[in-house]
């Protein structure tokens, strides 16, 4: 089973839109976003879960699990998140960094995911914090201030985490997508918006990187609404896309284009933004005006 926006890049047929003029694509957007419910949609997020932790290094080994975990609909995520957190207690980092064994998991099924990937996953991160002391550590290794994006810190972080899992199972590396093959990455891109943007009331701003490198985590949610407002015309899923979007919306906030990320997915999950126009709906939207749907 594959998924636009992880693993490979995914081929999808489309229709390009035309980009609003800069200013006018700014302002709505950013009018936009002082209408949103942040605290509200924060609860029904992935990302909420995260929130629940109170330690740093807590928070993000939880939120690389969650983050990992997030594909499907929201809902069953969430619980497949929050049964997979279950063994780890109050304090993940501190139980991960024992290096036991998982039996708890041994009848966890989300989708494609076992127990047996998910036990993986917590080697690989038990064994990265032992090692580095953090996972934003082993992210760093990589790292070059010159970097135009953060796929080749990235890929090396995949690629240790990987070796560290000591799984060579198709459910563990679905987990952690290869950057290398030039997918969009999308859960993993999310982890690191996660970590970099804020601290606000959606991201938590735990690591220190440039927020303008973030590529955007494209879900089917983002790539649709993306086209409708003209900020992408690529018609492959993959990284260049997300870069692509990420580039666009770099016009209209040069140090934080990712603000406008969780915003325009919540209308695609929330249902507010159809797949076809409704004039019923459309013409309540609050971007109504820039969208060519």
């Amino acid at each position: 089973m594959r998924y636009a926006g992880d693993g490979e890049p995914v081929d999808l047929v489309v229709a390009p839109a035309v980009k609003p003029e800069t200013p006018l694509l700014r302002a709505e957007l950013d009018a936009f976003l002082t209408q949103v419910q942040w605290q509200d949609r924060r609860e029904e997020d992935p990302v909420g879960i995260v929130w629940s932790y109170d330690a740093p290094e807590d928070r993000e080994v939880v939120a690389l699990i969650t983050a990992s975990l997030a594909y499907g609909r929201v809902q069953a995520l969430r619980r497949a998140a929050q049964l997979a957190l279950g063994p780890l207690g109050h304090a993940p980092a501190t139980a991960l960094r024992t290096g036991t064994t998982w039996p708890q998991l041994d009848g966890f099924v989300y989708r494609m995911t076992k127990g047996d990937d998910v036990a993986a996953l917590f080697r690989a991160i038990g064994r990265a914090l032992d090692r580095h002391g953090s996972l934003q550590a082993l992210f760093r290794e990589a790292y070059r201030d010159t970097d135009t994006d953060l796929r080749p810190a990235l890929t090396h972080f995949v690629h240790r985490l990987r070796e560290y899992g000591g799984s060579q199972s198709r459910g563990f590396h679905y987990l952690l997508a290869d950057p290398a093959k030039g997918g969009a990455c999308k859960r993993l891109n999310l982890f690191l918006r996660w970590m970099i943007r804020g601290p606000d009331d959606i991201d938590l701003g735990l690591w220190d990187f440039p927020r303008s490198l973030l590529a955007m985590p494209l879900d089917t949610h983002i790539t649709r609404i993306g086209r409708y407002l003209g900020l992408c015309s690529r018609r492959t899923v993959d990284w260049k896309l997300a870069l692509e979007v990420r580039d666009s919306l770099v016009e209209l906030d040069p140090d934080d284009p990712l603000k406008y990320d969780f915003a325009l997915c919540h209308m695609g999950i929330s249902g507010q933004c159809p797949t076809r126009r409704e004039p019923s709906i459309c013409v309540s939207c609050p971007i109504e005006r820039i969208c060519t749907l």
